[in-house]
């Protein structure tokens, strides 16, 4: 019993991995096997719920807050100017400004009616 137990992991194994062995090398563009499943070419027209989702939150939440800042504002006209990580972090601060003005409150108060372990 325990032999044929043997022998068919064996047999199984070494027919799986023989039909991967004697597959040719190809470059996943002219792999047939894989461009009948999934076409590499393919462009893809409609975007993703979470590229939607952050656009949607781009224009209606993040852009309206920070474009209220007259500093950011007057960068923004300068169309030639290079990119630094400095001018996000400041759009950042602004955002952080405008929405955790309410929050933060909510935050706390949470965070006191919350019963005291050990007492």
């Amino acid at each position: 019993m325990k032999n044929l137990k043997i022998t068919i992991i064996a047999t199984i194994s070494i027919l799986s991995l023989s039909s991967c062995s004697s597959n040719t090398t190809v470059a996943p563009s002219q792999n047939e096997s894989l461009n009948s499943v999934t076409n590499s070419t393919a462009e893809k027209n409609n975007k993703g719920s979470m590229q939607k989702s952050l656009d949607s939150w781009l224009k209606d939440e993040w852009t309206p807050k920070v474009e209220k800042d007259e500093d950011i504002k007057a960068k923004n006209q300068d169309k030639e100017r290079d990119f630094k990580l400095q001018e996000y972090i400041d759009k950042s601060e602004v955002y952080m400004k405008e929405s955790n003005s309410t929050t933060q409150d909510s935050h706390y108060k949470k965070m006191e009616s919350m019963p005291v372990i050990g007492k």
